[in-house]
């Protein structure tokens, strides 16, 4: 018997995640839901908090330079770089510099997590 999968979005919560059309297109990528089996989702969720929104200009610079990759893998180091990019701006406010690193930190205890278990 196969064990149970479900899709996990990388950029969770949703609620957050949905109140502006930037944040819609970075976690609506398809290569950024992957599925997971079910013990590995549940575990990703236990170990890994929501990653916190953005700000607006944040999430402006963020989804004009993020590419989704090819696979999972490949879309989350290239989103771990836009945000890297948009905190370490020279406009980017501390506040938002400090926010894109504690989001980089969430997303890379997902990538721990989930490294080597998506399923295809």
């Amino acid at each position: 018997m196969r064990p149970k999968t479900s899709k996990h979005h990388i950029v969770h919560y949703g609620r957050d995640w949905t109140s502006s059309p930037q944040g819609i297109y970075i976690r609506e990528q398809p290569t950024l839901i992957p599925r997971l089996e079910q013990d590995v989702h549940d575990y990703t969720h236990k170990v890994a908090p929501g990653v916190p929104l953005l700000g607006p200009h944040a999430l402006l610079r963020i989804a004009a330079d993020f590419e989704p990759g090819a696979d999972t893998m490949e879309s989350l180091d290239n989103l771990l770089f836009s945000i890297y990019k948009a905190a370490e701006h020279p406009r980017a406010h501390s506040i938002e510099r400090n926010v894109g690193h504690l989001a980089i930190q969430a997303l890379l205890l997902q990538r721990d997590a989930i490294t080597g278990n998506v399923v295809q």
